[in-house]
């Protein structure tokens, strides 16, 4: 529940750590090993190589041979089916950059093999995505709008004057947003940091647990952390032991003041504003207490956290969580419409300060070379079972700045998170 999305774009298959390869001028033809390593991933991404004799042993001691089967049907998910092999490059006999064609894109892979037979692949990494003709908003919102369940997404320019929406399907529509919800608490810390109620190097101590995602839940109480450390891992790993610590410092009261500021207009639906660990003891309750809940109004909701909640509550049986059936997700979450998430994400834009804006971009939701075409990606998402969602706040490199975001929920059946990644993620080129 509640977990950052960590896929992207593309996905990048690490190289082997003991493997170096030197610099070398191209030699004028390709040689015919690297060819044919070439040739083999195109069948790796199309799910019908012999893996065992494709990839060298210490590259699968890495990356196993279902995380491969996983990252290649990611990317056909994201890019389309792959057509051909488009092109290689060489850096030397061994290694080298590929070129290969998808239905709605070219990947770029930097490729290394075994330099003696039988020339195994030992580097593959995937260092760009260059979007072709044929995909735009339209046909991505035409595709959201196949899925089951309900689905936001819009894509806006953040102009001085205010975000100019440029796509959308569903757009002020309020969803279940899961862990995007830290941007509000992150705008609060920035608010209190900038009017000197709070420092960066300020240091907290970890008073209560949540439970993960995260780190901090492992960690003992008591243990010193900075504020800029629990922001960063808040954002970054979706910590939700420092996202609670975060709420209590700021406040409940003035976390829910900064929905207003931020210009959210479902701040309503967000009172009073649940930590972490509240909803999952919520989600965990018994059908009465769930449904005493729903029915509450916003006053009786807080007399609820009050008296049951607010001092450590009561006991989570956790195998009631996690199991893969979306709980409550329309009443026990966090909801945002797509507009509100570009005002979101546009307030710390033009509000937060550098640091801010650094942990922001701590974990830019692809892998850093996909990343390199922008000049700035942000990124928060969010997830748990029938809920996800993506936001991304991106600067071209001619400067001009965007943010993107959308979000899927299906209380009936869990989503397909990579579909939907793949879709959204789709944005990001054009926007480009």
């Amino acid at each position: 529940m509640i977990r950052n999305i960590l896929l992207g774009l593309a996905i990048a298959l690490p190289a082997a750590p003991t493997v170096a390869f030197a610099q070398q001028p191209a030699p004028a033809a390709v040689s015919q090993e690297l060819r044919r390593a070439a040739e083999s991933v195109v069948n790796v991404l199309r799910g019908t190589a012999d893996l065992g004799t494709v990839f060298a042993p210490g590259f699968l001691a890495e990356v196993p041979e279902a995380q491969i089967n996983q990252i290649s049907a990611s990317l056909a998910q994201q890019n389309g089916a792959v057509q051909a092999l488009d092109s290689v490059q060489p850096r030397s006999a061994t290694a080298g950059t590929i070129r290969i064609r998808t239905e709605r894109a070219i990947l770029v892979m930097d490729l290394g093999i075994e330099p003696r037979a039988p020339h195994r692949i030992v580097q593959l990494l995937v260092t760009g995505v260059e979007p072709i003709g044929g995909d735009s908003l339209a046909a991505i919102v035409d595709e959201l709008q196949a899925l089951p369940g309900q689905v936001n997404f819009t894509v806006a320019r953040l102009d001085e004057s205010g975000p100019v929406f440029l796509a959308g399907n569903n757009v002020d529509q309020a969803l279940a947003i899961g862990s995007t919800f830290k941007l509000i608490v992150l705008g609060e810390i920035s608010r209190q940091v900038r009017a000197g109620r709070l420092r960066w190097d300020q240091v907290v101590p970890i008073e209560r647990h949540s439970l993960p995602s995260g780190l901090l839940q492992d960690w003992p109480l008591g243990s010193p952390v900075t504020l800029h450390t629990l922001a960063g891992l808040m954002i970054s790993r979706s910590d939700n032991t420092a996202t609670d610590a975060l709420i209590r410092l700021a406040g409940r009261d003035n976390v829910e003041r900064m929905m207003v500021t931020m210009g959210m207009r479902s701040a309503a639906r967000n009172r009073p504003f649940l930590t972490t660990m509240e909803a999952f003891q919520l989600k965990a309750e018994d059908a009465p207490i769930v449904a005493q809940w729903r029915g509450a109004d916003e006053a009786a909701r807080r007399r609820m956290l009050r008296d049951r909640y607010e001092q450590g509550g009561v006991a989570i049986d956790v195998t009631r969580l996690g199991v893969g059936t979306p709980m409550a997700i329309e009443t026990v979450e966090w909801f945002a419409s797509a507009a509100d998430l570009v005002r979101v994400i546009d307030w710390l834009r033009r509000n937060g300060d550098e640091t801010t804006h650094g942990i922001l971009a701590i974990s830019p939701g692809m892998p850093r070379p996909a990343a390199a075409p922008y000049s700035y990606l942000g990124f928060k998402g969010g997830s748990e079972a029938g809920v996800i969602n993506l936001t991304w706040l991106v600067r071209t490199n001619a400067g001009v700045w965007h943010a993107v975001t959308g979000s899927w929920n299906n209380p009936a059946a869990p989503i397909d998170e990579g579909r939907f990644i793949g879709l959204v993620g789709r944005a990001l080129p054009l926007v480009r």
